[in-house]
């Protein structure tokens, strides 16, 4: 049988016909359809109130009730969900747990799934190994049209085969997928020709939190150490339903103390004669094993978890994700205790990212200070006193192209914290670190801008032209690529510090031939003026040079992404600033022709300087 429709009332129609017709009702699990309900809200909430109950017995099943049609309702809807102690990910959800309630019926029972999509996207259910028709397949296009917001959909089949599958969506499965939308079904043997004290289920599953890959890993919906025991007692025969629906990964199960066989491969029996004693398991995205083993190890707490090792992590820091153990009743349960006895982290220091160790600090320091110096050899430039007009026209026009890119540039290395910010909230994050890092871009460009303004109208000396001076302009400049160049020493200290070597060397040349066209953009209103003296070169290299070597000790020892826009931000409306005040001397000046290609010629030179920053890794 199969219907659509376009709200939700005629699907609580066809609920309350099924009661006319004397379907059977579910009393656990996922909420029976032929349960009549005052109006939707309620009846949604007895679903999910159903589906928490049956997710607080995982491990253990829940119970197969009488008649042969199982009427099951669904609904998929967006729920917060705490993957990880403090990790809350707004999943999705079937009748609001991860995974969504086990379907647990036997073999040659009747089906019945009524799916209603509460999401904000279409979205299907595909019965993963069981028997159905096409129609009933799940897969948008090939057997049906996607179930839109709003609307349900009735999937109907026989459970003909007994064994372990799955059910899950198969719209938009990569992302769908990691959000929660799955479950198992469980299809006892009409005759059980094997008896089990202890059948559970393990479902492994993956989540992408505030990442493009699968970085948390989980067992029945929670990473370790929120993960349950599968309890047992000496002499148990004990089954474990092992299913891998995680979207990328392959996971290796290991039990410690014990010896299992795998008795049933994606619900088919094998055969007692084909199977062998086992420790560890391989399980594919997909895959389904049952598992079983006698419990008779000497009682206690026996670890069980994947043995792809960044696999028992949550994020960066373990141990976490797919850990739990086989606890033996009467004994000691030490299950979470691993979580505050051993440690595991993903290596931030140099050995383990470069296989060097951090460079030595007197030696960055040194080489620090010798990328911040080299924007004296740009600085000459300002001593030169017999220039024509013509020029004085193309060099400011130059230095107005080398700060046009610089204000490129700069603008370009700040909104990369916030575009990556901005994608790990779009991914789940915390949305405080977007907002921050907004915030800070916002300001400091804004307090680079308007402070200048400030000081070029109350400190600054003007021509008599009513234009800033050349000093004054020469200083402004400085000071805004002095804020540029803070930023520049980070990058340089940071990479020392993680052992980057090769690197941190690249970017101290890189810097360096940056800082040679940056002094000559310091220079330039300078030229021909006679007021580029010994003095005011030293003065101003100190201002627009030092703060590479500044920024280099900080990054060496501290890094912070807003530091490092904020800097950057504050140097970009210094430089806008500033790139307006050459602007009107370049109009004084005249020369236009001339000044246009000046702009262009400085704008390549700075390019130029920025792909060998480029080529160095930066």
């Amino acid at each position: 049988m199969r219907k659509h429709a376009r709200s939700i009332f005629s699907a609580l129609a066809f609920v309350l016909i099924t009661c006319v017709i004397g379907s059977a009702a579910r009393a656990d699990g996922a909420l029976a359809a032929s349960r009549p309900a005052a109006d939707y809200e309620q009846f949604r909430a007895a679903a999910e109130a159903a589906a928490a109950r049956d997710f607080d017995a995982l491990p253990s099943l829940p119970r197969v009730t009488g008649g042969k049609v199982k009427t099951f309702y669904i609904f998929a809807e967006a729920k917060p969900w705490e993957v990880a102690p403090g990790i809350v990910r707004q999943a999705w959800t079937y009748n609001g747990t991860v995974p969504g309630p086990t379907i647990h019926v036997r073999q040659g029972d009747r089906v019945r799934v009524i799916l209603v999509n509460d999401l904000h996207e279409p979205t299907t259910i595909h019965w993963h190994g069981l028997t159905v028709d096409p129609d009933m397949d799940g897969v948008p296009g090939m057997s049906q049209n996607a179930v839109q917001p709003g609307q349900t959909f009735t999937y109907e089949f026989t459970a003909s085969d007994p064994g372990t599958y799955i059910y899950h969506t198969h719209y938009d499965d990569l992302n769908q997928l990691d959000l929660g939308l799955y479950g198992a079904v469980v299809v006892d043997d009409a005759k059980p020709v094997e008896h089990y004290d202890r059948d559970y289920l393990m479902l492994i599953s993956s989540w992408r939190i505030a990442s493009d890959t699968e970085n948390y890993f989980s067992i029945n919906g929670k990473s370790y150490p929120l993960t349950k025991p599968y309890i047992v007692k000496s002499g148990d025969r004990v089954r474990i339903r092992e299913i891998d629906i995680s979207g990328t990964e392959f996971h290796t199960m290991h039990l410690h103390g014990h010896r299992f066989q795998v008795v049933a491969i994606d619900g088919q029996l094998v055969r007692p004669q084909n199977r062998q004693s086992m420790v560890t398991l391989a399980l594919g995205p997909g895959e389904t094993r049952d598992i079983a083993f006698r419990a008779n190890a000497k009682p206690g707490t026996w670890m069980v978890h994947c043995h792809v090792l960044d696999h028992l992590m949550n994020g960066p820091v373990g141990p976490g994700g797919l850990m739990t153990s086989v606890q033996y009743e009467n004994a000691r349960d030490r299950t979470g205790l691993t979580a505050a006895a051993n440690v595991m982290k993903m290596g931030t220091g140099g050995d383990a990212q470069s296989g060097f160790p951090p460079m030595n600090q007197t030696t960055v320091y040194i080489l620090g200070a010798i990328a911040g110096l080299t924007i004296f050899f740009g600085l000459p430039f300002a001593a030169l006193k017999r220039i024509s007009k013509r020029g004085i026209a193309l060099m400011n026009a130059i230095a107005i192209g080398v700060l046009f890119f610089l204000l490129f540039d700069i603008l370009r290395q700040a909104g990369e914290p916030i575009q990556d910010a901005l994608h790990r909230m779009q991914l789940g994050a915390p949305r405080t670190e977007f907002w921050g890092l907004l915030g800070i871009y916002l300001g400091g460009f804004g307090v680079g801008l308007l402070s200048l303004v400030f000081f070029s109208r109350s400190f600054m000396a003007k021509t008599p032209l009513g234009i800033v001076s050349p000093m004054s302009l020469a200083t402004m400049i400085a000071a805004g690529i002095g804020l540029h160049n803070f930023s520049e020493g980070l990058a340089i200290g940071q990479s020392a510090a993680t052992g980057a070597i090769q690197l941190a060397l690249l970017l101290i040349i890189g810097f360096g031939l940056h800082n040679m066209t940056e002094g000559f953009g310091i220079a330039a209103p300078l030229a021909g003026s006679g007021a580029g003296g010994a003095g005011s070169i030293v003065r101003l290299g100190l201002i627009g040079g030092a703060p590479t070597f500044l920024g280099t000790v900080t990054g060496y020892h501290f890094v912070s992404p807003a530091l490092s826009v904020l800097f950057l931000t504050l140097a970009a409306g210094a430089i806008i600033y500033v790139i307006s005040e050459m602007t009107n001397v370049g109009a004084k000046i005249g020369f236009k022709t001339l000044a246009t290609v000046g702009v262009f010629i400085g704008f390549a030179i700075g390019l130029g300087t920025d792909l060998i920053l480029t080529a160095a890794g930066a």
